[in-house]
């Protein structure tokens, strides 16, 4: 279990794990069950990163640098593969078109104003909260991104032949998806049992649609669309969080 944690760690991060590890599509498949104690890391540490810049600077200041941390921390992993969906589905008409697109490393219009958007969604709705909601919905945001590759993977065919995002699809077992569904819903912990039923509601309802319109569109999923369901899950819950903060339901 320790070794399927540091390829995890090693797939969805930049922190360093020892050895470099080798491994198989299958052996990455059960090791997506730590997928959400990855985000877990990363939601909290960049809560912390937030809370020492809160110290110092102004929330102006101290979220754009969290939102920079997580940034660095994942490389601008899951960034990427928004970009190159936006792009792909934004100027594909065809099935074939959109995963040629998808697949340059170039980006796009559709895919810069997507990520300015993103980027411009986070920045808003973080600054708008509490610092004690702040933190709380990092790890529950970041957590719950993560967790929809679980179901992405398990229940929808692979768009491609070939690919990183193949490594993890159809490759989930109910092992994975139920230790990796246990650890998103610890993370609710943290809120109100009503607040806790929202963002499971909310991280459900984006996972569905958005996993019918890429089974519409395309066949499937690529590692871009894991990547595009889990920024927009993430900022999905902040804007939740917002909704939910102006009403004093939370």
């Amino acid at each position: 279990m320790l070794r399927q944690f540091l390829l995890a760690v090693q797939f969805l991060t930049r922190l360093p794990v020892p050895n470099r590890l080798a491994t198989t599509e299958e052996e990455l498949g059960r090791a997506a069950a730590f997928f959400p104690l990855v985000g877990i890391i990363v939601g909290g540490s960049t809560a912390v990163v937030y809370l020492l810049a809160l110290r110092v600077v102004s929330v102006w200041v101290a979220v754009p640098i969290a939102l920079a941390f997580a940034a660095f921390l994942t490389g601008g992993f899951h960034e990427d593969g928004l970009a190159d969906t936006f792009d792909g589905l934004g100027g594909g008409w065809t099935r074939e078109r959109a995963l040629e697109i998808m697949r340059d490393s170039r980006i796009g219009t559709y895919g810069a104003l997507a990520l300015i958007f993103l980027v411009l969604g986070k920045y808003t709705i973080l600054t708008e909260l509490g610092s004690e909601q702040v933190w709380r919905w990092l790890i529950v945001a970041h957590a719950a991104s993560r967790w929809t590759v679980l179901p992405l993977c398990r229940w929808l065919p692979y768009a491609r032949p070939e690919g990183q995002g193949k490594l993890v699809a159809k490759q989930i077992t109910v092992s994975a998806l139920i230790i990796g569904s246990l650890t998103f819903l610890l993370t609710l912990l943290l809120f109100s049992w009503r607040t806790a039923l929202i963002a499971v509601v909310v991280t459900i309802v984006v996972t569905v649609f958005s996993g019918l319109y890429y089974k519409r569109r395309l066949g499937g999923i690529t590692g871009d669309c894991l990547g595009a369901t889990n920024q927009i899950t993430e900022l999905l819950l902040y804007l939740t969080a917002h909704v939910l903060y102006r009403f004093n339901c939370c």
